[in-house]
């Protein structure tokens, strides 16, 4: 039996109707980051020329979030997935080292306008995308990742065609057609981090994934070893002896990766490597009230994963300073906080940050047990040294959630870029009760703004 036909069945077999409530609400909670992401992703030029450049508005379309035009579906997925990955601003996963939600919820809100959709069935088929991309990324990480592939794209796409697939009944072997139709797909390195061609990827990946469950519905055909066969996935993609099939089969739901080891939310818009950096220099910075002219040398020790070369770069731009981790550090440093206004216009030109930033070293561990802790060293020219750990972000997993405090303050900050608070307010509120939505187009509804009335961004 090939091993697409033996996930598909194992996707087929989830009792979904007992899906824990831990489950759901971690699924609401990351579908609420997501959307707010997305709602302040929708004005950014990055979302506005992909917009251009490969969508046709139409009268009876899908929803673009935070906008005020209607798409066909495909369409759809894939600018409302450009735009929640615009500001690297959304959850991440453990297991798949990527951006999960970005990628299945753009697909499965797309096709849920389509035909009707309870909240609660929603929040199934999202929950089942993330256990089909994170058992997948089980048989290829990390080496997957450190080889060059950007996962949210490549193994993203699996999430969205199996979310889908499940919303449309797939049978077992039109959701191996489905998987296996995404191997074609896959696509996204890491050398584009950094540009607008890295939240590309998760909208594309949202589209292809809506578009293989489709395609499979249809009965259309793909090849079904195609994971296992000399010229697919695991060989192109990974390499003879850097992959394990038995993983992606083991455990399925025993427990939900949702739960163990689960999604992170961002407190910060940069990627979510240098978060750990971040939290360890606001701290230096509250308690010591350093100033940046007596910052001597700055040493972030982090495990060697988080630290590949876009990481350790300087920022050269508004897109790159969402990658550098001397920026991050140094702004945390200079400022105490790190905002989204941080990241736009010349902000990382600012001279103190700059200042900071070129004294900004790293030095790598191999420490798996503290992945994403980091250490922070200031020493002060007069040789005063500070230093500070945190094991692990805020927000890193279900073992240190971000409060729901601290959710809803970010959903209300993105939001306000393209609603007003009462609207924000309004959709924040259904969205922590989707499981009670009678049908996911009346959601979608409070997602779109009229462009008379779009809210368009500062630039601080």
């Amino acid at each position: 039996m090939s091993i697409a036909l033996q996930i598909a069945q194992r996707i087929n077999a989830l009792q979904t109707e007992q899906f824990p409530t831990e489950a759901l609400d971690w699924a609401k909670t990351a579908i609420i980051d997501m959307i707010g992401c997305a709602l302040a992703g929708a004005p950014e030029d990055t979302t506005e020329i992909v917009l251009k450049a490969a969508a046709t508005p139409v009268s009876d379309g899908c929803v673009v979030i935070g906008r005020g035009e209607k798409l066909r579906a495909l369409d759809a997925a894939l600018i409302n997935g450009t735009a929640g990955h615009a500001l690297d601003f959304d959850d991440t996963s453990k297991s798949m080292a990527g951006h999960p939600t970005v990628v299945i919820v753009p697909a499965l809100l797309a096709l849920a306008e389509q035909q009707q959709v309870s909240g609660r069935d929603f929040l199934n088929a999202y929950i089942v995308g993330v256990e089909t991309a994170t058992r997948i990324a089980r048989g290829v990480n990390f080496h997957h990742y450190e080889k060059g592939w950007h996962p949210t794209a490549t193994l993203g796409i699996f999430g969205a065609a199996s979310a889908c697939g499940w919303l449309l009944r797939l049978t077992d072997e039109e959701m191996m057609s489905a998987l296996a139709l995404c191997i074609s797909h896959a696509a996204g390195v890491k050398s584009n981090f950094g540009s607008q061609t890295k939240p590309l990827h998760a909208g594309v990946a949202a589209r292809h994934g809506l578009f293989a469950a489709q395609l499979a519905k249809g009965g259309f055909t793909a090849s079904a070893d195609a994971f296992e066969h000399p010229q697919g996935f695991f060989e192109v993609f990974n390499g003879k002896g850097n992959f394990h099939p038995e993983r992606m089969l083991k455990n399925w739901a025993e427990p939900l990766d949702l739960l163990n080891p689960g999604i992170s939310i961002k407190k910060y818009p940069c990627v979510y490597s240098v978060h750990g950096g971040i939290d360890a220099a606001i701290a230096l910075a509250q308690q010591h009230k350093l100033k940046a002219d007596d910052i001597a040398a700055v040493t972030v020790i982090m495990h060697r994963r988080r630290l590949l070369p876009h990481v350790q770069r300087q920022a050269t731009s508004p897109l790159d300073a969402k990658f550098s981790l001397p920026y991050a550090v140094a702004r945390a440093l200079v400022d105490g906080r790190v905002l989204m206004e941080h990241f736009e216009g010349e902000r990382f030109r600012d001279p103190e940050v700059r200042r900071v930033m070129e004294v900004v070293a790293t030095k790598g561990h191999d420490d798996d047990s503290n992945d994403y802790g980091a250490t922070v060293e200031v020493r002060l020219r007069d040789g005063t040294t500070f230093s500070h750990s945190v094991p692990a972000p805020l927000g890193r997993g279900p073992e240190i959630p971000l409060p729901m405090s601290m959710l809803r303050e970010k959903f209300m900050d993105c939001a306000s870029r393209t609603l007003d608070e009462i609207q924000s307010a309004k959709l924040f509120s259904v969205l922590e009760a989707l499981q009670d939505a009678a049908n996911m187009k009346d959601v979608a509804a409070l997602l779109a703004v009229q462009p008379s009335v779009s809210r368009s961004r500062t630039i601080h």
